[in-house]
């Protein structure tokens, strides 16, 4: 080693070759010292699942010991019929890089002389990577880094190919969780409830025949635009949370009925703590609250949305430069008609601003007059921030999280792969808010699933 390094300061390739050799010799001394300690617990399970030390006598008699390892051909689980059989050879692809020739203990029944079935805690049979690798693509996938970046990445630290497909298949098992999160009850109910829907783009596979580029027969597939409705609610002590979503087809009111419908079932209730509902101008998704809740729950319509359609009316009336500052006028003094007091005084705010404005932009007047009444509501709930009930604006923030991993990854090759995807970024929005690390929540996300089938 000394020869690597001389007198004089060490410069360009000379100081590269040395890093290199650096780097090198710890990855090789991390494996090195993984193998050992992976072994040793592989051991010390085998002795705490026997009951025995190596080496201590077997008691083939007396109380059976039942254990959920058994034999793969009589089907015993009695450890006490279980005896250590040597070990077996196998790799294991791991973050510090490739490992070989990890010994893994056998067992074998006494009863039957045929091999046992064991499943350990830190390593799971005929899986190339090990878990350490799992949590590696499921935190990179919440931060939107793309499936080729990762693949290359992966290859580097493994020393051979890896495959896209293999990378879906270890974001894709999260979907059990992502059910989850559409079933379980929600024991504090939010005060607040923001509902909206995000565009995105999925495919899928047709009957129809079609050779890819490299010439191999596939089913052909097509992209069709959905929807993701989002429920987005907030509590009085600051805490907001992502409820629910539902990938549907359309906005209309039988797509959003099946959202409120599982918000209802899940306790989302008047009578459980649930004030106000704020949405967007959307017909169906009004037609969807008032089936599941009639005229219970109050609903106050998106004042930025109701602006934002002035806005549109102002610019087809008003047109050219001459009139910039003329529609910079309206839309201002628009705007501060919400800045009034009480429902009174916007309602007199909006007779002002109608009288003045009906001859030149009678559009964009009949616009804010229409349903004006529900953009009041606000007003008739006291004692919460005015950003969760005036707007959907909160809402709209989380989802262009939610469109940065869409732009990503262009298309989802399927219903699974989109569930996923959301669910994996509403889970690191959540670790966000509430001031928690988004690599402890993705690290924590495989416990979570092995949890839900022990």
């Amino acid at each position: 080693m000394n020869k690597l390094f001389s007198q004089g300061k060490l410069q360009g390739k000379e100081r590269k070759d040395v890093l290199q050799v650096v780097q090198e010799q710890a990855k090789a001394a991390a494996r090195a010292a993984i193998r050992p300690v992976l072994e040793e617990f592989l051991e010390t399970e085998v002795c705490a699942k026997l009951g025995r030390e190596k080496g201590a006598p077997r008691h083939s008699s007396g109380q059976p010991r039942e254990i959920d390892w058994q034999c793969g051909h009589c089907g015993c689980q009695d450890a006490n019929q279980f005896t250590r059989d040597g070990h077996y050879r196998r790799s294991l692809e791991t973050g510090w890089g490739h490992l070989s020739d990890l010994r893994i203990p056998m067992l074998e029944c006494q009863q039957c002389q045929h091999d046992v079935i064991t499943q350990f805690v830190i390593l799971e049979k005929y899986k190339r990577f090990w878990m350490d690798l799992d949590q590696d693509v499921l935190f990179c996938s919440g931060f939107s880094e793309s499936l080729r970046h990762i693949r290359e990445r992966w290859s580097v630290t493994v020393g051979g190919s890896v495959g896209l497909r293999t990378l879906n298949e270890r974001i894709n098992q999260l979907e059990p969780l992502a059910t989850c999160a559409h079933t379980g009850p929600i024991a504090i109910v939010p005060p607040v409830i923001q509902l909206d829907g995000i565009w995105v783009t999925i495919t899928s596979q047709q009957e129809k025949i079609k050779p890819d580029k490299r010439k191999r027969q596939r089913k052909q597939r097509t992209g069709r635009k959905m929807v993701i409705l989002v429920a987005l609610g907030f509590w009085e002590d600051g805490r907001r949370e992502v409820l629910d979503w539902q990938i549907a087809k359309s906005e209309d009111h039988h797509e959003w009925e099946v959202l409120v419908q599982r918000l209802w079932e899940r306790g989302c209730r008047l009578e459980q703590g649930l004030q106000l509902v704020v949405r967007d101008g959307s017909g169906g998704l009004g037609e969807a609250l008032a089936l599941v809740y009639g005229s219970t729950v109050p609903e106050q319509r998106c004042i930025f949305h109701k602006l934002q359609n002035v806005g549109t009316k102002c610019r087809n009336e008003l047109k050219g430069k001459e009139n910039r500052d003329l529609r910079k006028q309206l839309m201002e003094q628009a705007a501060a008609v919400y800045h009034a007091e009480n429902a009174s005084e916007a309602r007199q705010r909006l007779a002002q601003w109608a009288k003045q404005w009906r001859g030149q932009a009678p559009q964009s007047v009949a616009t804010l007059e229409r349903d004006f009444a529900q953009t009041l509501v606000f007003y008739e709930v006291p004692g919460l921030a005015l950003q969760w009930i005036r707007t959907t604006s909160l809402l709209e923030r989380t989802n262009r999280e939610l469109r940065r991993k869409f732009r990503q990854a262009v298309t989802f090759g399927s219903h699974k792969g989109a569930e996923v995807a959301i669910y994996l970024q509403i889970r690191r929005l959540h670790a966000r808010w509430t001031g928690g690390s988004w690599w402890e929540t993705s690290h924590s996300l495989l416990f979570e699933l092995w949890n839900l089938n022990p």
